[in-house]
């Protein structure tokens, strides 16, 4: 696989103040410009593809209204959700939720009323958690009848990251399911113990969408209850799409390596493939097409300014770039130094290429938007080179004010929601702006999951992480202090589900956004930095772009 076309690997040469990068390229390089096309094993024709899974689709919105059994509504409606079709039954699948908030299931029934829980809140119904009063006895334990059932155990557990602040039951028995589960998951027969190995890995709300899609496939094929026609439709769904993504990052990546600028940055990440997988976890459905093209060459583009910042620049170069980048004035790129008059026409050039997708109705009050947005990370990112210059470590709360918005995140969120809902209402946008709090959580959660997987407490190039901040501010060790940053993490999550069923004024379709943003963070940032080492997420991007399903 060739990865030489404009992604050379990083000279390990000292540039700007001293400071030595080597960032290896993407493992893809021009892969997807010489290998256009997704193949497949169908033994049908792409047109027969399409015209089945039509037909599909209509049989599974008929079997779904004319089920009856609560408990059948429900296990239909998450395999539909976690095979990720549920896109083309929005709306029989809003009302069956509407009906299944007034259900009340027998207090035994344990698998039901979790599965129930989980739903609902997904769809931003509230349910309380008063319901799980009779899963413990008085000892606040899970009963033994319970324990005894795995399924009803991997039912509850799931539900549980559906919890918001204060829920402390919920709390408890995340923990216990937890520990349960672990303790069983090595004696329980295929495909319970593929499906709870699953869920301990990640659970599946904070899994991004359309690669929990690929990997839930096989395991509902193996269960009993599998319907042979919701597994086609989903299976012909999955290729249909694969295809259009396919050609979507084909384009990305002639964009990327066709221009001048980026070849010029050899001290920058280079990952246009990466961040269009960034970009499916955001939106993967058809009609987001222009919002997936956008949001990639937008943090393609910022990708490098990021290590601009961290990796070639010094304050006396970096405060002339940041005020003429704070201008969008092209006239002003000669002030600056050639290297840096190459990178600004990046800037430039792809904003107006952004502006130009816009409706003309609304393209200049967007623009600004995402200029205001790019300026405040832009600043965010000098306030870190200057605590680069001076070995300053921060309070953990003075690094996250700076560094939440140098993730970039809020930026990125922005020109989401103006592609994905056109012509939004001013009042829509001026909440975003202000940084609300579910906004902050995702971009803490961004913050502190890149921190936690670095190898070092300070990054290369003298750069404090917020686990440096942590150790100096409380005096603790690099392991209490992951340990705590992991629980604000975790709190952050919690507050998010909070947000996501309070913020009635906001269309589901935004907070999605936002929460689809640390969703990524949850397969990038796992256990490595996969967007520095590529190598991390290269089965991941395989199964998304690569490889076709087979049927």
């Amino acid at each position: 696989m060739s990865a030489t076309k404009g992604d050379v690997r990083t000279s390990s040469r000292e540039v700007g103040k001293g400071y030595a990068v080597d960032y290896p390229p993407s493992v893809w390089g021009d892969y997807f410009i010489k290998n256009p096309t997704l193949p497949h094993t169908h033994e049908m024709s792409v047109e027969w593809m399409i015209e089945r899974r039509d037909k599909l689709v209509i049989e599974a919105r008929e079997m779904l209204l004319a089920t009856c059994s609560p408990f059948a509504e429900m296990k239909m409606i998450d395999a539909l959700q976690r095979l990720g079709v549920s896109y083309h039954l929005e709306e029989e699948i809003n009302m069956k939720l509407q009906k299944l908030l007034f259900r009340e299931f027998d207090t035994d029934c344990f698998h039901e009323i979790s599965l129930q829980f989980r739903l609902l809140r997904q769809g931003r119904c509230y349910m309380s958690c008063d319901v799980f009063k009779s899963f413990v006895n008085s000892q606040r334990c899970l009963k033994a009848s319970i324990q005894s059932d795995p399924q009803a155990l991997l039912a509850l557990y799931e539900a549980t990251f559906l919890r918001t602040p204060n829920e402390s039951f919920l709390h408890e028995a995340q923990e216990q399911t937890t520990s349960l589960l672990r303790s069983i998951v090595d004696h329980l027969e295929k495909p319970l113990g593929d499906e709870v190995r699953h869920a301990l890995k990640t659970p599946s709300f904070r899994r991004m969408k359309r690669l929990e899609a690929r990997l839930y496939i096989p395991l509902y094929q193996e269960n009993k209850e599998c319907s042979g026609m919701l597994l086609e439709l989903a299976k012909l769904d999955f290729y249909l799409l694969q295809r259009i993504h396919r050609q979507e990052v084909k384009e990305i990546c002639e964009w990327y390596y066709g221009l001048d600028s980026p070849k010029k940055l050899f001290y920058a990440r280079h990952r246009p493939v990466e961040t269009y997988m960034w970009a499916l976890g955001i939106c993967y459905e058809p009609q987001y097409a222009k919002t997936r093209i956008l949001f990639t060459k937008y943090t393609s583009t910022m990708t490098p300014c990021d290590d601009t910042f961290d990796n070639y620049g010094v304050w006396e170069e970096l405060q002339p770039f940041v005020d003429v980048v704070q201008r969008w004035n092209m006239e002003d790129l000669g002030q600056l130094k050639e290297c840096y008059q190459d990178f600004a026409r990046f800037i430039f050039g792809t904003m107006i290429e952004i502006e130009n997708a816009l409706p003309i109705e609304t393209a200049s009050r967007d623009i600004k938007l995402l200029r205001d947005l790019t300026n405040e990370a832009c600043k965010s990112y000098l306030t870190e080179a200057a605590w680069k210059d001076s070995q300053y470590i921060p309070t953990l709360e003075e690094h996250l004010k700076v560094t939440g918005v140098s993730t970039c995140y809020k930026a990125m969120i922005g020109l989401a929601f103006v592609t994905i809902e056109e012509n939004l209402p001013e009042e829509i946008l001026l909440w975003m702006s202000k940084y609300p709090q579910i906004i902050k959580d995702t971009c803490c959660i961004c913050r502190l999951m890149d921190d936690i997987v670095c190898p070092s407490e300070v990054e290369e190039h003298n750069v404090a992480t917020t686990v440096a901040c942590y150790m100096k501010e409380y005096g603790a060790t690099k392991e209490v202090a992951t340990e705590a940053l992991c629980k604000i993490v975790d709190d952050a999550w919690i507050d998010m589900n909070k947000e996501y069923l309070t913020l009635t004024l906001i269309p589901s379709s935004l907070l999605m956004i936002v929460i689809n943003h640390a969703r990524v963070m949850e397969t990038m940032y796992k256990k490595e930095d996969g967007y520095k080492n590529t190598s991390i997420l290269k089965e991941e991007i395989s199964m998304l772009l690569e490889k076709p399903i087979p049927f």
